[in-house]
């Protein structure tokens, strides 16, 4: 199948031209005040690309560390910014392309060409991230109508851009209405397969605030050893015993740490689905009486919110076991 998107003329644009190499980090800030880059100005390590606001948009704000990270053009549009530069330490082109995509149909596809055109064009690894405005599928999307058209759009777009979606922890949704009947996963990170192999260990963080709206992302690699533990532990009188004894009992201590580890979390799970229940029961309770009470209906957003997390975590804990 070829591809559907066809790229046409986007608004705005500016090259910030060349400067000094360095390496490293770029950070993101979304729909800050535009005091905060009055505060940049005058501050040699870091430079910024501002887009301004647009619609109820606070606007998009992307901020570097020039210590960091060696920028070679800047472009600014009405829902992107992007930022080409060397990653020093490695000797890496890189582009980041901060989003906040616009609500219709046909500006998203728009936008999807747009970036499309970008990303396959350019010579190094891409880091895409920011506010979507769209979800891959039914499972990302609670209490609102699921659009199959306009997620297959979105999957379209990011396969032919040979990115990833990388997984993200914490709570499911990054966004949810005030009054907690509505939550999707609008926010993430897409990376193109060539950064994997300098951070095969990269992955997304959903970070909880306790309010609406939308939820802060992290991108960070952790590499995780979940054997060592078990493997460091000694065996006691096979000292003299042949290898593949000891690595056959090694194993046996790995499966029985994974095997109380997996009991323990799971009864941890049950409770605290069990406590959230009752927690809200005891709200909607108290709303009948006091239905206007701003308090109780954003207390009652955050336990949904958490109880929907948890719900999520169980799906994937039979999942598991289905393919096992």
């Amino acid at each position: 199948m070829g591809n559907p998107f066809t790229p046409c003329d986007f608004d705005g644009g500016l090259n910030l031209g060349n400067k000094s190499e360095s390496n490293g980090w770029i950070f993101i800030l979304r729909e800050l005040y535009i005091s905060f880059v009055s505060d940049l100005q005058g501050n040699d390590s870091f430079m910024h690309a501002f887009s301004p606001s647009r619609g109820t948009s606070g606007g998009i704000l992307a901020v570097w560390n020039t210590d960091l990270i060696s920028q070679k053009r800047v472009i600014i549009s009405d829902w992107f910014v992007s930022v080409e530069a060397v990653w020093t330490r490695l000797g890496l082109d890189v582009m980041f392309i901060v989003i906040y995509a616009p609500q219709g149909v046909v500006c998203k596809r728009m936008l999807w060409a747009n970036i499309l055109e970008m990303v396959v064009s350019f010579p190094g690894v891409c880091i895409l991230m920011g506010d979507f405005k769209e979800v891959r599928d039914a499972s990302e999307r609670l209490g609102s109508r699921f659009n199959s058209l306009t997620a297959t759009y979105f999957n379209d777009f990011i396969e032919y851009a040979d990115s990833v979606d990388v997984p993200l922890g914490g709570p499911r949704f990054t966004w949810s209405d005030r009054w907690g009947s509505k939550f999707s996963k609008l926010d993430r990170f897409l990376i193109t397969e060539g950064l994997l192999h300098n951070f095969p260990h990269i992955t997304g963080l959903v970070l909880e605030t306790n309010l609406p709206d939308h939820h802060p992302i992290i991108l960070i690699e952790q590499p995780v050893d979940y054997v060592r533990g078990s493997w460091s532990q000694s065996v006691v009188g096979l000292v003299d015993m042949n290898p593949w004894v000891i690595f056959k009992k090694k194993l046996q201590f790995l499966k029985s740490n994974m095997r109380v580890w997996n009991s323990t979390s799971r009864l941890q799970l049950s409770n605290k689905r069990k406590e959230l229940h009752v927690k809200i029961d005891a709200l909607d309770g108290s709303l009948m009486n006091d239905a206007s009470s701003t308090l109780l209906r954003e207390q009652r957003v955050t336990l949904l919110k958490e109880l929907a997390n948890l719900k999520h975590l169980s799906q994937i804990d039979l999942t598991q076991k289905v393919k096992i």
